[in-house]
């Protein structure tokens, strides 16, 4: 089971990912008239929800936890093969940004949906803002407008759909307030409206630019001097290390070195946490590194490491860790010792 977790978590889960899109894609030709009653659609429809349902068993025996895509996966599912009342194959497509989330073209589309789903309280708590403002606005315009226009005034509920125009500053026309005292009303609420639905903006903009420096693929010198494994050597060791490390931004509960495979690579933690599959798991988190054991005495992976949460990992390959090693004693020692110390446990 563990080895048919692995290979879903490093080859399956992108074909997974293809098909659903191939599904959505499918949904739309299958929709209305311009590919009706098409059988073989039909039948790719029908194997692709029986391998969907075989991947959401391998999905959460992976993640081991229930998530909020999970359930909705689930609920398509259900709906397929116990209601079937309408097709909801493409509320999936958010299934299918997560699978490619480290994609060039996804990634910055990934990051905006982390925002929002981070900063949902304070969104919502602006919107509830908003909508308190449209429910003063309403009732207000409401009194003043009621009797001389009662089409369009003559309840709250009716002022509603004027008050929603003029806070948002849409303003159809459909509907205007004929009183001057609703006009003027209504041109503060305009000046209100402009205020109150640029603070949910603010804070996703501020919010992204946060996200996508926390993901920066560049690396700074600042960074590297604060990593133990590096805080002794020389300004022009660490420059020098510098242009060899590769940043990598890797998912939850993903393979990334397995037991038993070629040693090329050692990894630094910059940012997040993963585990080191033994008997006992170990933990490692900011500034802890891994794999250097496999590279000093020529050996396979003896263990297998997976991100906990979202983690930032800076790469060494091998032929710049032994160069570096050649160059700087204290490296040597440092590595040589730390592989000493955890001969019994990993790497």
């Amino acid at each position: 089971m563990e080895n048919l977790i692995r290979i879903y978590n490093n080859e399956l889960k992108q074909a997974f990912g293809v098909l659903i899109l191939i599904n959505i894609v499918d949904q739309i030709l299958l929709s209305g008239s311009l590919l009706p009653n098409n059988q073989f659609l039909k039948i790719f429809y029908t194997i692709s929800m029986l391998l969907f349902v075989f991947e959401l068993f391998l999905r959460i025996s992976s993640e081991k936890k229930v998530t909020i895509l999970t359930i909705i996966d689930a609920a398509v599912l259900v709906n397929y093969f116990l209601v079937g009342t309408f097709d909801l194959r493409v509320l999936r497509i958010f299934r299918a940004y997560s699978t490619f989330n480290q994609h060039n073209v996804l990634f910055p589309a990934n990051t905006l949906l982390k925002t929002v789903y981070h900063q949902r309280f304070a969104l919502l708590g602006s919107q509830i803002m908003v909508f308190s403002v449209l429910l003063i606005f309403s009732t207000l315009i409401h009194f003043i407008e009621k009797d001389v226009y009662p089409e369009a005034f003559g309840s709250i509920m009716s002022s509603m759909w004027f008050g929603i125009t003029t806070l948002t500053t849409v303003g159809y026309g459909d509907i205007t307030p004929i009183t001057n005292l609703g006009k003027v009303l209504a041109a503060l609420t305009m000046f209100l409206g402009i205020g109150m639905f640029a603070l949910p903006a603010a804070i996703l903009a501020s919010a992204y630019y946060e996200e996508i420096q926390k993901r920066n693929f560049l690396i700074s010198l600042e960074t590297i001097s604060k990593i133990p494994l590096f805080e002794n050597l020389p300004v022009g060791a660490i420059g020098k290390i510098n242009s060899k490390l590769h940043a990598l931004l890797v998912p939850p509960h993903k393979t990334i070195i397995s037991n038993g495979e070629n040693s090329d690579a050692m990894y630094i933690i910059e940012f997040g946490a993963v585990e080191v599959e033994l008997e006992k798991p170990v933990i490692l988190s900011t500034g802890d590194y891994f794999g250097e054991r496999g590279l000093l005495l020529n050996e396979k992976r003896n263990a297998t490491i997976s991100s906990k949460v979202e983690t930032k990992l800076l790469k060494l390959n091998k032929n710049d860790l032994l160069e570096l090693m050649s160059e700087h004693e204290t490296l040597f020692k440092e590595l040589a010792h730390s592989s000493a110390t955890r001969s019994g446990n990993n790497k």
